[in-house]
């Protein structure tokens, strides 16, 4: 007498929208969303915010001083307060940061508002930017423990998605809040905000801390982590130099009103790629992913730079092709670097990344700026696609130990 053969129910079919689904059953996820959207948000105001505060009574000058010296405070302190929430209470930490910042946000709007000495001012806003509560970098380390690693590239997508979004309603709501009301009220929202995410993310579950002597480099004693970083940098300064050359374009060839229209493009193209490539997380799962990614950038920066060629239409036109991987890059890159995180330095790790795109886009403001004034900003955009070639060059071999496996 045969036996019957055992039946195998087939797989059920994976829609496009399989991942998001998957990723929705993580315990507390519209939690997580909620206050990974609160959190990007101060993010993406204050720098706005900052410069109509203080251009109000200073000169301009002083105004992006005020702002590079915000930048530079949040970048140079960043891996330290991360390594901080890797080896202490994130509640401490976090409280600390919350009344230094809180501290920083009222002596700042008191020396701008009484028109006090300039030096001031700069210290204040590199003080704001040091004290900051690392919010936007803590959500990442509470997706590398809450998603499974198959579902994190997904939840890296849906981050730098929602990063993306911050980016667009950010600075219009801080410019709206500053031209309906005063130039003091959007940094105390941003404050208040940063407040709430604050007290929303006291019970954050801690990095495992492993009873070992840690190198004093932290995560840098990593090889692949350094590319990766270097990586990144190099991304973030040919992003910022498509933000800055765009404008400069759109006034030299009589076309300001697109100026807006510009960025915003972009950043729809970035949201809507970061959602693509979260909906199908293993369309890149081979190979270099990273680089790949990097390549259609630089593609899509060269067909931009040849639009310039012809006219400022047909760059608005091209905008959200050009921005279309944009926030895909930004989610490979955090999901790279939490898996080439060590047991205890996740949130270490992520705030190098933080502090790499601060540099990456001070570099990419002050170079291009300088390259469309004295070459011209279509020869200047003809440059970002080489940029973002030595990105894809150093993320060739910056892969995280599963990428190689696959």
């Amino acid at each position: 007498m045969t036996a019957e053969p055992e039946v195998v129910p087939e797989a059920a079919p994976r829609g496009p929208l399989h991942s998001y689904r998957e990723l929705k059953k993580v315990p507390g996820f519209w939690r997580i969303v909620a206050v990974g959207m609160a959190s990007k948000l101060p993010t993406s105001m204050v720098e706005l915010s900052l410069l109509l505060l203080v251009g109000r009574t200073y000169s301009y000058g002083t105004a992006g001083l005020a702002v590079a010296c915000l930048a530079i405070g949040q970048g140079v302190t960043a891996p330290l307060r991360g390594r901080l929430i890797d080896r202490h209470s994130p509640r401490v930490v976090l409280l600390g940061c919350l009344a230094a910042y809180t501290a920083a946000t009222v002596l700042l709007i008191l020396a701008a508002s009484d028109h006090g000495p300039a030096p001031a001012v700069l210290v204040t806003s590199a003080a704001l930017g040091a004290a900051s509560p690392p919010t936007a970098v803590l959500m990442r380390t509470v997706w590398h423990h809450a998603a499974e690693h198959d579902m994190l590239t997904t939840a890296m997508a849906l981050d730098s998605a929602m990063m993306g979004t911050a980016l667009i309603t950010g600075p219009v709501l801080a410019s709206w809040l500053s031209l309906s009301f005063s130039g003091v009220v959007p940094l105390i929202v941003i404050a208040v905000m940063t407040a709430v995410v604050v007290f929303l993310l006291l019970d954050t579950p801690a990095s495992p801390r492993p009873a070992v002597r840690r190198h004093w480099l932290g995560p840098l004693t990593s090889a692949p982590l350094r590319r990766l970083l270097i990586a990144d940098g190099l991304f973030v300064l040919a992003v910022t130099a498509t933000d800055v050359l765009l404008p400069i374009y759109a006034k030299e060839y009589d076309a300001a009103v697109y100026t807006g229209a510009y960025l915003a493009a972009l950043s729809i193209g970035s949201v809507l790629g970061s959602l693509v490539l979260g909906a199908a997380p293993r369309l890149l799962a081979h190979g270099p992913k990273l680089s790949v990614l990097l390549c259609v950038f630089a593609a899509g920066g060269g067909t931009l730079a040849l639009a310039a060629q012809f006219s400022p239409l047909a760059v608005l036109v091209l905008c959200p092709v050009a921005g279309l991987v944009l926030g895909s890059v930004f989610g490979t890159l955090r999901t790279v670097g939490s898996d080439l995180a060590k047991e205890g330095e996740v949130t270490e790790t992520m705030s190098w990344l933080t502090s790499l795109d601060m540099a990456g886009g001070a570099v990419g403001a002050a170079v291009f700026a300088h390259l469309a004034v004295t070459e011209g900003s279509r020869t200047a955009l003809m440059l970002v696609p080489v940029v973002v070639l030595l990105s894809a060059v150093a993320g060739w071999s910056a892969r995280s130990p599963s990428a190689e496996q696959g």
